[in-house]
């Protein structure tokens, strides 16, 4: 499923063409409505594979202004339908609750690495009592190493397939980041979930 979304994703950007003031101005669009909805992951993966690493100069700005959208949409228009919603999440109860105790400091702790999509943790800030300019500094500077790491990722992807071909030397640099991400996200995951997990009892 995921490779056929993967697929998808690149074919849709590789009819685009290359990036230009027009094509930038719909790729920052595209970032900014995912952030309602959709996981930003293999957007960013297939950005980076088909316009290579400048995309993130466009990605992370529009990414960070979509999540601003959404956080202020759960504050100010569906803050009472969310809450319904989300009562029944302990998970996203005790979020609530750490970031009213802890503020700024575990929205960027979830935002590095999250147990909930993006998209949800958009509206769930929205509903605590975290003030706009801490939200969207957290949420600019600690979705860039993520982001970039994943453009890197489908830019080098790109350039070994494309270019020059697969060596060893790619392939193990390409493993290489995508086990630290992995491990660096396992890490700060499991410290996320345990703060939150100390504050449900």
């Amino acid at each position: 499923m995921l490779d056929g979304a993967t697929d998808y994703i690149l074919h849709w950007f590789r009819t685009w063409g290359e990036l230009t003031p027009a094509t930038s101005l719909a790729l920052a669009a595209v970032f900014i409505v995912a952030s309602f909805g959709i996981p930003r992951v293999l957007l960013n993966v297939g950005a980076g594979a088909v316009f290579g690493p400048w995309s993130i100069f466009i990605i992370q700005p529009s990414g960070t202004i979509g999540a601003v959208l959404a956080f202020l949409a759960a504050r100010y228009m569906l803050a009472e339908r969310l809450r319904r919603r989300f009562d029944g999440k302990p998970l996203l109860r005790a979020i609530a609750q750490a970031i009213d105790s802890e503020g700024w400091r575990i929205v960027a702790l979830l935002r590095f690495a999250s147990p909930i999509p993006g998209p949800v943790a958009n509206y769930a800030f929205g509903l605590t009592r975290i003030g706009l300019w801490p939200y969207t500094i957290a949420t600019f500077i600690c979705t860039l190493p993520i982001s970039v790491l994943q453009v890197y990722l489908g830019a080098t992807g790109r350039a070994a397939l494309v270019e020059d071909g697969w060596t060893p030397l790619k392939l193990g640099m390409m493993i290489a980041g995508l086990l630290s991400l992995a491990i660096v996200m396992f890490l700060v995951s499991r410290k996320a979930k345990a703060a939150l997990h100390a504050r449900q009892f």
